[in-house]
């Protein structure tokens, strides 16, 4: 199942954007309110049926919605499904005026290969620290949690798979490789992550530690860890990851940019959002270059939002490298800062 492009009208940032995706790493660059992970859920949200109140935390659906001015109130969601052909499906969501039934917002993808492999979306909140009564709390509303984390520890209570199942065996090298990360040991027997009475322990040079002692950056790789581990993850399924840098220090964002090439290249769809210049120019090499020992390149694509002025709709720019692409808001920041710090050293 791939997810082959999506189109949003009226919505949030967005006047009328057009994507389209390659089938393995699809990156999302650009300022804060561009729409990065805007754009995510939406199409998160499409694959499931999801409510965009379910994933979208708004007293008022309103709000959604850019042009909104003169709405007759109630507002209906319409979700059309064409499923005509077998290569692809297409699902078109629509927030109408009920009494009119003029559509105010529309938003269209098409999948292929259409199966019933559900996505993983990874939210910047690291879920394993407070996965104990997670359910709980967000079934009273205590901390407005949305679907994405809801999904997310769903996935995390799933039982483990045995090694000789083929979903295990698919992904093995990737899981191999987060372990050894994280403990530093190529040869370590025991799985990485656990779970015991609703509670996620690390194995660590040997020594069980609880979740909460260990540096964040570490649980975000856990979590990824064991989501392999327990299949959620698996080949032909897509993940949506926004910003993997959070927490991470460069050394581990390297290795995420390569984790991430491991993901692409086991059949996995991939949609990163990132405000990283580390991060985003790793991934950019990989796709200009074969990278040691998997000689073979994914599929990369990248995405820049921007807007001409600040309450501007979001503008799409596509390239397959970051070097085609001229809004890039990352590496001018980082322009500016070395301007910056050249004017402070040369005393102007």
């Amino acid at each position: 199942m791939k997810i082959k492009d999506l189109y949003i009208e009226n919505f949030t940032a967005f006047d009328q954007a057009k994507f389209e995706f390659c089938d393995g790493i699809n990156v999302l660059i650009g300022a804060n309110g561009t729409g990065k992970t805007h754009a995510m859920k939406v199409m998160y949200g499409a694959v499931l049926g999801l409510h965009f109140q379910e994933i979208f935390i708004v007293e008022n659906i309103k709000y959604l919605i850019r042009n909104n001015e003169n709405i007759d109130y109630p507002l209906s969601i319409t979700n059309k499904v064409d499923d005509s052909s077998n290569q692809f499906r297409y699902i078109s969501i629509g927030l109408c005026n009920k009494e009119s039934n003029e559509p105010r917002t529309k938003i269209n993808t098409t999948i292929e290969n259409y199966k019933e492999i559900l996505p993983v979306y990874f939210p910047t909140t690291e879920m394993l620290s407070i996965y104990d009564n997670f359910f709980a709390t967000y079934e009273r509303q205590h901390i407005p949690y949305n679907r994405t984390h809801y999904d997310l520890v769903l996935n995390l209570n799933e039982a483990i798979l045995r090694k000789t199942h083929d979903d295990y065996k698919a992904i093995e090298p990737i899981i191999k490789n987060i372990q050894e990360i994280v403990t530093g040991y190529k040869d370590q027997q025991e799985d990485l992550v656990i779970l015991e009475n609703d509670h996620f322990y690390f194995n660590i040079h040997g020594n069980k530690l609880d979740v909460n002692l260990v540096a964040d950056g570490y649980r975000k790789l856990g979590t990824l860890y064991y989501l392999l581990r327990n299949g959620s993850l698996t080949t032909n399924s897509i993940l949506f990851w926004d910003e993997p840098e959070a927490s991470l220090n460069p050394i581990l964002i390297r290795k995420t940019a390569d984790i991430i090439r491991q993901l692409a290249l086991a059949g996995i769809q991939i949609f990163v959002s990132t405000h990283d210049y580390l991060l985003a120019h790793e991934l950019s090499l990989l796709a200009e270059y074969p990278t040691p020992p998997a000689p073979e390149k994914p599929n990369i694509r990248f995405f820049a939002l921007y807007k001409d002025e600040p309450q501007a709709p979001t503008q799409i720019e596509t390239g397959d490298t970051l070097s085609e692409i001229q809004h890039d808001d990352i590496l001018n920041e980082f322009i500016a800062h070395d301007s910056y710090e050249a004017s402070l050293f040369n005393g102007v």
